[in-house]
């Protein structure tokens, strides 16, 4: 007797790209870790090429669309949106009838759909970031990184994470870096990968903490402290190199100990900046008497690179 698959349902959030930030905050209040945010549909057809790395499947195809989260109990599934309707006019997210959408999966895999929803991400022909159930000797890139998606925020797939990843290769990576609110690790072991050899790596949330070691392990990245205290208490200085790839307002708040912790002549990779926020952001910086290097866009983001 053939046993027929769990029903499982999925509630579909319709939200602009640059809300789903937000929305991940609230889901982290509300003690949800398991949703896919910047995921591409299920049902999307779509061929990849391992030997192409110039092809750009997240631009192509998970730009706008739903945030996701699956649950085998629909009720579970109904009180996150009525929670989300609640808060959302606390955070300025507009919502209407269109927004959430809660429908069966039946008579499928829903975890195979859902391993589905993740392509390969490539950078420049150097990284390619793969989920773990891909064969990484099937693809040429120079760096393979390992990253279980859904986990943390960090697998490659939101823009944030691949303009650091793009803006790291402009430069030269240096022996001591820091990579602060590290999520997954992943810029922390791409760091090691280009030939960091001294990586601290700081979270506050000890979920990623544990996430992050785990990643670290399965790429074999040696060299990476990760430690779940704040910057400002975090007693080696002068990295040659910051990486910090957090919303602008926390990035605001922990930039005069960014500062204090760069060498004289180290450079500070910045991300999880709006573009509608860039002009500000710039002017915020001259104030901390920090030096605009060069900006990078992607989507609605981009990054910013300064120095002392």
């Amino acid at each position: 007797m053939t046993q027929k698959n769990d029903i499982c349902y999925e509630l579909k959030i319709n939200i602009s790209e640059e809300n789903k930030d937000i929305l991940a905050e609230l889901f982290a209040e509300l003690d949800i870790h398991d949703f896919v945010l910047g995921t591409l549909e299920c049902d999307v057809e779509a061929e990849y090429n391992p030997q192409d790395p110039k092809h750009d499947y997240y631009t192509e195809l998970a730009h706008n669309i739903p945030v996701i989260l699956y649950n085998n109990d629909k009720e579970y599934l109904l009180s996150i949106q009525s929670a989300l309707k609640h808060l959302f006019p606390k955070v300025n997210i507009p919502f209407d009838e269109t927004t959430f959408t809660i429908q069966e999966l039946a008579d499928q895999d829903w975890k195979e759909s859902w391993k589905a929803s993740f392509r390969p991400i490539f950078v420049k022909d150097i990284f390619a970031i793969i989920p773990p159930w891909e064969q990484s000797k099937s693809f040429t890139q120079k760096h393979k990184i390992v990253i279980d998606p859904g986990m943390a925020f960090g697998t490659g797939q939101h823009e944030t994470t691949r303009l650091c990843l793009e803006t790291m290769l402009n430069y030269t990576i240096p022996k001591k870096v820091l990579d602060v609110g590290t999520g997954s690790g992943i810029l922390a072991i791409a760091a090691q990968k280009l030939g960091a050899e001294f990586i601290i790596a700081n979270d506050l949330d000890p979920d990623c903490m544990r996430i992050a070691e785990e990643n670290a392990q399965t790429n074999n990245a040696a060299g990476i402290q990760f430690t779940n205290i704040p910057i400002e208490d975090i007693k080696e200085t002068d990295f040659a190199l910051i990486i910090a790839n957090i919303q602008s307002r926390p990035l605001k708040a922990i930039m005069p100990s960014i500062r204090e912790h760069i060498a004289d002549k180290g450079i500070v990779i910045l991300s999880g900046i709006l573009v509608s926020e860039r002009k500000d952001f710039l002017a915020f910086l001259a104030e901390k008497k920090m030096n605009f290097l060069a900006t990078h866009t992607m989507g609605d983001w981009c990054s910013i690179v300064c120095t002392k």
